[in-house]
């Protein structure tokens, strides 16, 4: 007698059913399907999330003495230990600015921060939250 062969497939799941009669496909079909079912629950199940280590926090640096321009003061901010543990954002610099006291107009410190930059002093990096400053050479 001639062999049977059936090709059931489910997504990207392929299970193959040979056998010598109908009755026996018929049969293996339903343990088939009961298969592919098992197996496609256990690869669409989410993959376990590890818990991360806490990422140590850095306090915003209180710089002295005061610094005499905008320029001083972002040097002065990112050569502190903060300024030396990751890039940072306009935004990040300007906080921490407000937070010594020292107030300028975003345009000014962009602008700062762009001619530095240009000098060298600085690097202009891209990261997930968009452009950020870290010191060229550690001061």
């Amino acid at each position: 007698m001639n062999e049977l062969e059936l090709n059931i497939k489910k997504g990207d799941l392929t299970i193959t059913i040979r056998g010598s009669s109908r009755e026996e496909i018929i049969q293996k079909v339903d343990d088939a399907l009961a298969l592919l079912e098992d197996v496609a629950k256990k690869l669409t199940t989410k993959p376990i999330e590890l818990p991360r280590a806490p990422t140590p926090t850095i306090e915003i640096p209180h710089i002295s003495p005061p610094p005499t321009s905008c320029r001083d003061a972002i040097v002065k901010l990112l050569s502190t230990e903060w300024g030396k543990t990751a890039p940072r954002t306009l935004s990040e610099i300007i906080e921490a600015m407000k937070i010594n006291g020292i107030y300028y107009p975003k345009a000014s410190v962009a602008a700062d921060l762009l001619a530095l930059t240009r000098s060298g002093i600085t690097r202009r990096l891209k990261t997930e939250a968009g452009f950020a400053y870290i010191l060229a050479q550690p001061v």
